[in-house]
């Protein structure tokens, strides 16, 4: 029996998820017209975000996670309405007004479980207390960053250079 190796595409899943959060971002701009009607200005936006998306492992791994539930759940919808169509020639009585409140929420409950999957342990290190918090590498340098900009910017402005 013939068998298909596609473990390479594993190797272009960045560029997909580029591309997926690229159109996604430019439908929802354009879709919203949040921006109004400047294309140009909802490309250069979508591009950026997905830009971003690209460069963050964890970004990139998170649209690897949602996908294929995302994608799941939709598909099932789409079976469960195509079923329902063939059995009632209308379908808007048979799902009930609060029905897409409840899709809303599904996605949510996907969008959330898949965040707290891939940024965890990311968030976890962060919750651990304000002293273990403050005493982060990461966390003591920007608050010495901001202490620093503080008394610079004090300096500069009611020091004796500034009369």
């Amino acid at each position: 029996m013939a068998t298909i190796d596609l473990s390479g595409m594993a190797t272009f899943i960045p560029v997909f998820g580029f591309l997926l959060v690229f159109s996604v971002t430019y439908a929802l701009l354009s879709k919203t017209k949040l921006l109004e009607d400047h294309k140009f200005t909802n490309i250069i936006i979508a591009f950026s975000i997905a830009i971003i998306f690209l460069v963050s492992a964890n970004a990139i791994e998170y649209v690897k996670v949602i996908t294929p539930w995302f994608a799941a759940f939709i598909i099932s919808l789409l079976f469960i309405a195509l079923t329902v169509g063939l059995l009632k020639k209308d379908v808007d009585q048979f799902f009930p007004s609060w029905f897409a409140w409840v899709i809303i929420l599904v996605l949510i409950v996907i969008f959330v479980a898949s965040a707290s999957y891939v940024f965890g342990d990311l968030i976890a290190k962060y919750l651990q207390g304000p002293k273990e918090f403050l005493l982060q590498p990461s966390i003591f340098g920007v608050v010495i960053l901001l202490i620093v900009s503080v008394l610079a910017g004090w300096l500069l402005t009611k020091g004796p250079a500034a009369k």
